[in-house]
């Protein structure tokens, strides 16, 4: 099987209880091909397609200065240089070009801001972002 694996240790996947899961090499990307215990047929296979796993928070490593878990920004309020409310982080998306934090403004739509070091320039108890022109 195919498995799209989001963390950097994957000596996490020893930590799971509901499947055993040998990682036997990297595909494409984040995608290992994979051996799921129990599981030796396509058919089986195509029901677990979408599962996703989850580990124990306490099983994470600890970060670095300069790092941050996605889980961690959600929930915080994003602000301009002038410390203007653009809105909170509703969740990190990635539809593979990269990281989107997807912002909930005071008002109005939902929208998507690149995670990259030209538009997220701070990461304390809110998140200083710098907002792209719009033509």
């Amino acid at each position: 099987m195919r498995v799209a694996v989001f963390a950097d240790d994957i000596s996490l996947f020893d930590t799971l209880t509901d499947f055993k899961i040998t990682l036997k090499n990297k595909h494409k990307g984040d995608v290992w091909l994979s051996d799921i215990d129990g599981i030796s047929n396509k058919e089986e296979a195509d029901a677990l397609k979408g599962t996703k796993l989850y580990c124990d928070r306490q099983a994470l490593s600890e970060t670095n200065d300069d790092e941050i878990y996605h889980a961690d920004l959600i929930g915080r309020t994003c602000v301009d240089e002038d410390d203007n409310i653009i809105g909170t982080v509703v969740s990190v998306d990635n539809f593979g070009a990269g990281d989107l934090l997807n912002i909930k403004p005071p008002k109005g739509e939902d929208f998507f801001l690149s995670y990259d070091d030209q538009t997220v320039l701070d990461i304390g108890a809110k998140i200083l972002v710098s907002l792209p022109e719009i033509i």
